[in-house]
């Protein structure tokens, strides 16, 4: 395995490098995109019931604000409950923008590693087919073995690049539409609690 990695050339350790760096940045949203995190389950009834019999403390604010992406949007609402509902929705815009974009985080260079790693690859390629044709020049053309190394070169940062690029791009989509679609269910929860509190 070592000596296919290093027949890759100087270009297999920048793939390798953005490997390291995208499984990091997967881990990371796997970790910070559960759906307990960002949409607790029946947060919003359980907020209208304390409301209503009077029991939210700050403290259970504090504490809800710091638990999940809702329970701080929901955090900032109540505390604003006095203003009039249109005030409500832009601060509940404005503090749902924050968070989306906190999730966002890292996303861009995860799109940036599926692009560029198999760009890489190519370049790879190149360098080891420039290898061969140096090799040719020098060698006899008889022998095919000063031939191997460029060859190695060519096909082993190739595919090191699409093995990067492939499954980070999966996963790059994946979180898109994840986070997509928590921004409208956050939007939904959040105007539950406005009508709420606009009654």
């Amino acid at each position: 395995m070592s000596y296919i990695i290093l027949s890759g050339g100087i270009i297999i350790w920048p793939i390798i490098l953005l490997s390291i760096i995208s499984l990091a940045i997967v881990l990371e949203k796997i970790w910070n995109l559960a759906r307990d995190i960002i949409i607790p389950k029946n947060l919003t009834e359980n907020l209208i019931s304390l409301i209503s019999e009077g029991s939210l403390s700050e403290r259970k604010i504090k504490k809800m604000s710091k638990d999940s992406v809702l329970g701080n949007i929901f955090a900032q609402l109540v505390r604003e409950k006095n203003k009039d509902k249109s005030s409500l929705r832009l601060k509940a815009e404005e503090v749902g923008r924050f968070e989306v974009n906190r999730l966002e985080q890292y996303l861009s260079l995860l799109g940036t590693i599926a692009t560029v790693s198999p760009i890489l690859g190519l370049l790879g390629t190149v360098m080891g087919m420039i290898n061969i044709f140096s090799n040719l020049l020098e060698s006899n053309l008889g022998s095919v073995s000063p031939l191997a190394g460029g060859i190695a070169e060519a096909l082993v940062t190739t595919a090191a690049g699409l093995v990067v690029a492939i499954p980070t791009l999966i996963f790059f989509r994946h979180f898109s539409r994840t986070i997509e679609n928590y921004s409208l269910e956050l939007e939904e929860e959040s105007n539950k609690l406005i009508d709420y509190l606009s009654k």
